[in-house]
């Protein structure tokens, strides 16, 4: 029996990939070179894109298409800067509220895990205006060397249920290999970030929460 709902929470609760890739495609585009989509696309869920030794170095990269040795620092707080506007203009994602007040009529629990910061949450959350009392809240805070799948765990015992009683929602392949690897049913949800990518490990994957009630993929995990 499913007990509780695990969302990821950049592009799965609200729509900030999509702005976070914009950001960064901006400066380049400043500096007249190109970030496409296919080069950010593994960064996605895997942890930072401004600290060296990363999946992809975003300042790394880009001095080496300009040939130019950057302040590392003044491109990251610049970059920053963009991003947290467009971050801001980032809506709620379709569904979203709807699985939230569902799950809270069925009694099952909830909980954000993500490798974001607790003030990221907490700022967009209310931003947003979601009202929702989450069981629990488990961030990275910006511990990028410990494995998202450690935070799924961390998740379970805060919510006080196993692995094959919850379900994880994510929107990238590192996702959903970290709920798996944590023993998670996971449901993919592309976003128009990671559309193109490959989701062969999700147990199910849907176009937005809109498209699918929770009731049916309740019963479609239960049935699998």
């Amino acid at each position: 029996m499913i007990r509780a709902l695990l969302f990821d929470f950049d592009g799965v609760v609200v729509d900030t990939e999509v702005p976070t890739y914009e950001s960064w495609r901006q400066i380049y585009t400043e500096y007249g070179v190109e970030l496409p989509l296919g080069e950010w696309l593994p960064v996605v869920g895997s942890g930072t894109s401004t600290a060296p030794g990363g999946v992809f170095d975003a300042v790394a990269r880009l001095q080496t298409l300009t040939g130019m040795t950057l302040d590392r620092a003044a491109v990251v707080e610049r970059r920053s800067q963009r991003k947290a506007a467009l971050c801001d203009q980032a809506q709620l994602l379709p569904g979203v509220g709807d699985y939230l007040a569902e799950a809270r009529r069925r009694g099952l629990k909830t909980a954000i895990v993500t490798r974001a910061h607790d003030s990221w949450v907490e700022h967009h959350v209310a931003r947003v205006a979601l009202a929702h009392t989450w069981d629990a809240i488990v961030c990275g805070n910006g511990v990028h060397s410990k494995a998202k799948s450690a935070f799924y765990l961390d998740a379970l015992e805060r919510l006080g249920v196993e692995s094959r009683e919850a379900i994880a929602f994510e929107d990238s392949p590192h996702g959903v290999g970290a709920a798996k690897e944590a023993g998670i049913p996971c449901v993919a949800i592309p976003n128009d970030i990671t559309r193109g990518a490959d989701f062969e490990n999700a147990d199910e994957i849907v176009g937005s929460l809109a498209e699918r009630p929770l009731g049916d993929l309740l019963a479609s995990l239960a049935g699998g």
